[in-house]
């Protein structure tokens, strides 16, 4: 697998890390079977793509890339689906994430 589709793969894992997240909390507890299919669903796929990414990034590089990109997924779809404001502050801290990623990238 090329470096280049092992970035790919790890961002898919962290966009489906969020997924797994908006599937735990809609939940209700574990109690709306749906949204827990849909948890466990993207909780595996985000868990063996990230494995798959670790044949050619290194694993602390491709833990902080992996959350950082959960990160940023879960405050994007909270705020165009569900409303959730996001501040100036955030808005710095997200520039100061992708800047961070993007360096990992040109780094390794």
């Amino acid at each position: 697998m090329g470096f280049t589709m092992s970035w790919l793969l790890l961002i898919i894992a962290g966009v489906l890390e969020a997924g797994w997240l908006i599937g735990i909390e809609k939940s209700a507890s574990f109690s709306k079977i749906p949204y827990v299919v849909f948890a466990v669903a993207c909780m595996t796929a985000s868990l063996a793509l990230f494995g798959l990414s670790l044949k050619d990034i290194p694993a602390p590089t491709a833990y902080l890339v992996w959350l950082a990109v959960g990160v940023l997924s879960i405050t994007l779809i909270n705020h165009y689906f569900f409303n959730q404001l996001i501040t100036l502050k955030q808005l710095g801290c997200f520039a100061l994430i992708i800047s961070g990623v993007a360096g990992l990238k040109l780094s390794g």
